[in-house]
């Protein structure tokens, strides 16, 4: 693999796509594919040993696809074959939850800090565990947020009480955490909600796991050179109509046209 070589993603629904579409930003000459699981969705219903198999079998069609490195566009996936995938291979490969917790330990002024995510992700303790092996005197609080995935995944302007769903997860935060990971690739679509019943510092997973992901490259001297606009590849093993409606919603049609459905 070389400079030209591509950016791998996975993701097990649409949460990625947010990922996707902030390394368009910031990398706009990578070359990415993108792989979409959604045979297997919804994830936080999985063991750990699914998943880790799962992502075993998608990590070997991106490094047969010459990827230089991989992201890993979901916490759940993260919490659960991160480690494990970065024993197994030797590549660069980057999750949702380091970039993130950096952030939050810098952002915090009295280091408490709050975490959104699935029932899956709360329960591994991967964001808790995270941020006291770098600030062991910062409170952490663990918000299990269950129902916002299907919901996003579904359609979130369908449910008419999304608001009053959301509120419940959010009053949940104690009043003095001064800060909030979003620990769920899915919550970007909704930020604009989150601001209405948290006003304090937020920080964006995916945000931060994309800088780290331009450093680890860079460090490397693997970035892509010249001006020409890399390609994008989807490749998804569900219903590809669906993904599209979603996909329409953050990139043009033009970048859609490479898409390709897997079994």
């Amino acid at each position: 693999m070389n400079k030209d070589s591509s950016i791998g993603i996975f993701d097990s629904g649409i949460g990625g796509l947010t990922i996707l579409q902030k390394i368009r930003e910031l990398l706009p000459r990578e070359n990415i594919i993108y792989y979409g699981d959604w045979k297997n969705n919804p994830y936080s219903e999985k063991s750990r040993k699914d998943i880790q198999e799962f992502s075993v079998n998608i990590m070997e069609f991106l490094l047969k696809n010459n990827c230089k490195g991989v992201v890993i566009a979901c916490s759940i996936f993260s919490a659960a074959s991160l480690e494990f995938l970065r024993e197994r291979y030797n590549v660069p490969i980057i999750g949702m939850i380091d970039g993130g917790v950096k952030a939050a330990i810098l952002e915090s002024e009295n280091k408490k800090i709050a975490v959104m995510g699935s029932d899956f992700t709360i329960n591994s303790n991967i964001y808790k565990e995270s941020i006291k092996k770098s600030c062991p005197e910062a409170e952490v609080y663990q918000i299990p947020c269950k129902a916002l995935c299907t919901m996003l995944e579904k359609g979130w302007e369908n449910y008419e009480n999304r608001l009053e769903i959301l509120k419940g997860y959010l009053d949940e935060i104690p009043k003095d955490a001064d800060t909030l990971i979003l620990g769920g690739t899915h919550y970007p679509f909704i930020l604009n909600d989150i601001k209405k019943f948290f006003t304090k510092k937020i920080v964006d997973s995916s945000v931060e796991s994309v800088i780290e992901l331009f450093r680890v490259l860079g460090q490397k001297d693997m970035l892509k050179e010249g001006n020409k606009k890399g390609r994008i590849e989807f490749y998804i093993n569900g219903d590809r109509d669906e993904f599209k409606k979603v996909a329409r919603r953050l990139f043009e049609e033009k970048d859609l046209k490479n898409m390709f459905l897997i079994f």
